[in-house]
Formats: structure tokens, sequence, C-alpha cells
């Protein structure tokens, strides 16, 4: 079940950064390449994407471990519906595909790390930590999605990028630990 968790991570990886090659050429301050001279890298990024899902799904375990993944799946359905009508209807942000995404790594994420606890991959403790990381990881991505607008140029850029940063790295450490 490990290897189908390593597997997809590292498609993941790979899909982030074809995401993050995506933002650096297509939202570039200075000189943004737009339409399908930049859109092209998210081809590979959502093919990637999707396997990369299709291979964690199939190493996930539902047991209880940190806390039980049904309960996890549904926190994270709960979570996007509530930031949904909270962004669109109360912050007056526009919705796009990226608060989808946010949601979508972190309820992953939190999969991965209860089934590597399950499977004995990582002490609880360990755990605990990666489950804290990611949490913390993706409040900053919701804090950069609902930011966004209010910035230009470079501070736009940067804001960005950032919860592709961070879902990279943190999917970088569960695929370390999925070994």
């Amino acid at each position: 079940m490990a290897e189908y968790i390593k597997t997809g991570n590292i498609k993941l990886l790979f899909c982030f950064a074809f995401y993050l090659a995506w933002w650096v050429v297509g939202f570039n301050p200075w000189r943004p390449i737009r339409g399908l001279k930049s859109g092209w890298l998210l081809i590979p990024a959502v093919i990637l994407g999707i396997l990369a899902l299709c291979d964690i799904w199939q190493g996930l375990d539902f047991s209880n471990g940190l806390i039980p993944g049904t309960a996890l799946v549904f926190v994270g359905v709960a979570s996007y519906v509530a930031l949904l009508i909270i962004s669109s209807r109360k912050l007056y942000r526009p919705v796009t595909s990226e608060l989808f995404i946010i949601v979508l790594w972190a309820t992953v994420a939190l999969l991965e790390i209860n089934t590597l606890v399950v499977l004995g991959s990582i002490a609880p403790w360990l755990g605990w930590i990666l489950a804290a990381l990611c949490l913390v990881g993706a409040t900053v991505s919701i804090v950069c999605y609902l930011a966004f607008y209010a910035f230009d140029g470079m501070a736009a850029f940067v804001d960005g990028a950032i919860p592709l940063v961070l879902a990279g790295i943190l999917t970088g450490c569960i695929t370390v630990f999925s070994a």
C-alpha cells in the first residue's frame, strides 16, 4: 500500500512542477506568456495529477490510524463547501479551481499520513507532526488564495506560488516516509 502512495506522490511532485512552471511563465510580473504558449504546461499537470490520485487512492487505508479515514474525507468535503461559501459569498472572492485543489491536496495528504501510521511505516508521533505541518500548509495556502486579488505584480506572483511550493515540500516529506 505504501508503494502506491510513494508512486502517486512522485507523480504528484511532477504535477506540481508543471503547475509551478506554468505559474512562473504565465504570471511572471515582468513578461508573462499567456495562452497556449504557457497553458500547455497545464496538460501534463492535470494528467499527472489524475494519475497520482489514482495511484494514491489504491494505497489508502481508511482504518483508524490517527483519525478514521472516513472522518477525514467528511471533514475535507465539509471544509471545501464552507470555504467555497465563505470565500465567494462573504468575501466576494472569485471562485477558481485552486480552492478545490488546496482542499483536495490537504485531505489526501492527511489520508496518506493516516495510512502510513496504520501500516506502521511511521510512528504516530511523526504522523501528528506531519499532519500538523500539512494543516499549517493548507491554512497558509487558503490565506494566499483569499488574498491573491488584493495584490499586484511581484506580490501576486509570489502569493500564487506559495501554495504550490508548500504542497510540493510537504508531499516530498510524506514521500520520503512512504518508502
